[in-house]
């Protein structure tokens, strides 16, 4: 198979100046920046009635033992192991035991009662033989299986999964289905959780108009935006508004300072490269944010800019205007996932000195494992080729060849 060579427009390699590119920073001293400066923004209560995505702030304790008694696991007969291992093999039925009622006496330890699943275990039963090994006939239990039993058999112990003020949820633990049920059956119905940020994403440029206009030829509609709000949506951020700002520095400004108070995060896209009318980065810093890097020695999403500003606790991200360098940098950079690794199906020979990121096709296969095909791009404005792409391949900066069968980094349009 030929090896599949990309390769992005001049307009793109040129796009930064001599001086950016020699303080460009790698992508691993990236993570590390942004792990360092990310803000925290604080917690808030979440609730049952909610059943949100959020990252626990507190440890959730068990109100009692659980199971709180032992419970009987599956539909038959409780007797007595004891008789049982005597060699008895036919007992009379005192009763039945139904789920929801409290727990109920055996008094002649000859017999047994029906038990249903869920039930506390009779007092003066310890083995729980299933219907499926016994005959009932007129009020009489005759047991038709013959197999070696255990005490206390086809019984949840109490206690068994935790004992009083045991942690079962420690904090830090990012929510999903079954947290949620583990935390409604210890009766925690309001939790504490890492509050996820208030966003503003903010297009720029002169040329975008809305999405219901007609673009003039010299015109196209402001896609990134709504792209990079469904993105943070799938990944469970929920209070996003979106603004436009032209091509003006008093613009600019009196927007930034307004919106600086009101959102933890402003995402701007575009204005962060190095043509004459990209103000932002100076513009920033002019109101007080810091720089803590701009620049990434990558391909896609070169332009990168992130920074702080301390005295409002805003975090400001400046990503490329290019929508596939947007979405690339968003995800790699802003975005939580877990750590994913595929099998790149073709050869790719890139011979620069970046971490390449580049869109591929996965597949699922019967051994476990996930293919990657990567997807032909002209470049990073090339929107419509990432329509049948599942995400973006890291391929490592310290290498020109990759060969098909070896596995990188993979990262999702959507959590995994």
């Amino acid at each position: 198979m030929t090896p599949m060579k990309i390769s992005f427009s001049s307009q793109m390699t040129s796009s930064l100046s001599e001086a950016i590119l020699l303080r460009m920073i790698s992508v691993e001293q990236a993570v590390c920046l942004i792990r360092a400066n990310l803000l925290d923004f604080g917690t808030e209560e979440t609730s049952v009635k909610k059943l949100d995505s959020n990252i626990t702030a507190q440890s959730i304790l068990a109100d009692r033992d659980y199971p709180p008694f032992h419970r009987v696991m599956m539909d038959g007969i409780a007797v007595m192991f004891n008789i049982y291992q005597e060699g008895k093999r036919e007992f009379r039925v005192d009763g039945i035991c139904p789920a929801g009622e409290p727990q109920k006496i055996l008094s002649d330890l000859s017999s047994c009662l029906e038990v249903m699943t869920g039930v506390p275990l009779p007092q003066g039963t310890d083995l729980v033989i299933p219907y499926e090994h016994v005959k009932i006939e007129n009020g009489v239990a005759y047991v038709i299986k013959e197999e070696i039993r255990s005490h206390m058999e086809n019984v949840h112990l109490k206690g068994s999964d935790a004992k009083n003020g045991d942690v079962i949820l420690a904090s830090g633990e990012q929510f999903h289905g079954p947290h949620w049920g583990i935390a409604a059956s210890v009766g925690a119905i309001n939790i504490t959780v890492k509050k996820k940020p208030k966003i503003n994403i903010i297009s720029t440029g002169d040329e975008l108009v809305e999405v219901h206009a007609k673009p003039l030829e010299h015109q196209i509609r402001r896609s990134n935006a709504y792209a990079l709000k469904a993105s943070l949506m799938l990944f469970g951020y929920e209070e996003i508004e979106l603004s436009h700002l032209p091509d003006d520095v008093e613009a600019i400004e009196n927007h930034y300072l307004k919106a600086k108070d009101n959102f933890d995060m402003m995402i701007y896209s575009g204005g962060v490269s190095q043509g004459k009318f990209d103000y932002l980065p100076s513009t920033w810093k002019k109101l007080g944010v810091k720089e803590i890097f701009h620049g990434i020695a990558q391909r896609p999403g070169k332009p990168l800019w992130f920074g702080v500003h301390d005295e409002s606790k805003t975090v400001v991200i400046g990503l490329p205007g290019n929508p596939v360098s947007g979405l690339v940098c968003l995800h790699r950079y802003f975005l939580d996932h877990n750590e994913i690794y595929a099998e790149l199906m073709e050869k790719i020979i890139f011979k620069k000195d970046l971490t390449y990121f580049v869109p591929v096709k996965i597949q699922y296969t019967r051994e476990g494992k996930i293919k990657a095909l990567p997807l032909k791009m002209k470049n990073s404005g090339e929107f419509s080729a990432l329509a049948g792409s599942d995400g973006f391949m890291e391929l490592p900066r310290d290498q020109s060849v990759f060969n098909s069968g070896k596995s990188y980094l993979f990262h999702p349009w959507r959590p995994m």
